[in-house]
């Protein structure tokens, strides 16, 4: 098993833009990747590069009292653990669950916990 605490991610509205017929990562979503890693590398928990099916238990913490929707939180955060090489792909993903926290914290954070579901035992470094 591995604990992250990770940044506040952008919506999935706000990761992509289009431009003429490409479909890009946007500059939010990039320095959110980015963030991400670093937070990851600080905790120890990049490239881990964990093979096998997870789960992945997620409890947003969110900055202030506006509303926002849970989902579209996932996108950016899954993607910054690909990216950051905590896994191979969030494909790897076959169980998730998300909790919106009535805890807000200073910038917004999602506290992540990732399971190895194959081992059957806690997630192991190297």
């Amino acid at each position: 098993m591995i604990n992250v605490v990770m940044p506040w991610p952008p919506s999935t509205n706000a990761i992509w833009r289009n431009v003429g017929k490409r479909t890009l990562l946007s500059k939010e979503a990039r320095v959110y990747r980015n963030r991400a890693m670093g937070e990851l590398l600080a905790q120890g928990a990049a490239h881990k590069k964990i093979a096998g099916r997870v789960s992945v238990e997620v409890t947003l913490h969110p900055r202030n009292a506006q509303s926002f929707d849970i989902d579209n939180k996932l996108k950016a955060l899954l993607d910054a653990l690909t990216y950051s090489r905590v896994w191979l792909d969030d494909g790897q993903v076959d169980e998730i669950l998300v909790r919106r926290s009535a805890e807000q914290r200073e910038g917004g954070q999602a506290v992540v916990t990732i399971r190895d579901m194959n081992s059957g035992t806690e997630w192991r470094k190297g």
